[in-house]
């Protein structure tokens, strides 16, 4: 923070959190010529949970979405401003998007495992990247499913198809897909919006174990 003509100029980021890993620097973004964001700054610091808060329509998916490129899908989106993860602008032009997508890892609001088995669905972005070595597969699969509060009760059925598995079990499978290629961040778009209150719980306690 610095002090000019009289004036003080507001604190960045990096003067309010200490290393963040994820740094919004008056990030602004269109939908053509729909203003969606207005001047975002964001701090978020490693190993802790950051919740977006505020009324439908107020721009929160939007500026998630930011935070892994997902808006580069819309043809007409375009942003003003940073956005840095772990230092680096993921908006440069030379930065890879696939690469960020791996580090910035996304659960949506409604579950969308894969017509695969439950085994093939947690270790399907490791065998994108390349990794075939079956022991490798297997202790990372069930790391995930533990990290993701499912393993004990899918276990014994890791080769049923995972569309068999109730609301709640799918959207943790989905925790587990994202957890498997081990991500800087894990953003999480109302991952419990259509859930029953009993598997609220189960998906609020896994977030808070992940810190």
């Amino acid at each position: 923070m610095s002090e000019k003509r009289g004036e003080i100029d507001e604190p960045s980021v990096s003067d309010v959190i200490e290393n963040p890993i994820v740094e919004v620097d008056k990030l602004s973004l269109y939908y053509g010529d729909t203003q969606a964001l207005y001047d975002v700054d964001l701090g978020v610091p490693e190993r802790e949970v950051t919740a977006f808060i505020g009324p439908s329509g107020c721009g929160k998916s939007t500026l998630l979405r930011s935070l892994n490129r997902l808006n580069d899908l819309v043809e007409s989106a375009r942003i003003e401003g940073n956005v840095r993860v772990s230092g680096a602008d993921i908006y440069d032009p030379n930065y890879d998007v696939i690469d960020l997508r791996r580090r910035v890892g996304m659960v949506f609001q409604k579950s969308n495992p894969f017509p695969k088995s439950i085994y093939e669905n947690v270790a399907y972005g490791l065998r994108i990247a390349g990794e075939n070595r079956r022991s490798i597969l297997n202790e990372s699969v069930e790391k995930s499913l533990r990290a993701a509060a499912l393993w004990d009760e899918v276990k014994d059925r890791l080769e049923d198809n995972a569309m068999g598995l109730s609301g709640g079990q799918q959207q943790r499978l989905c925790i587990a897909r994202t957890l498997a290629v081990e991500p800087e961040v894990v953003l999480m778009d109302e991952p419990c919006s259509a859930l029953d209150p009993i598997a609220t719980v189960r998906i609020e306690e896994t977030i808070s174990e992940l810190k």
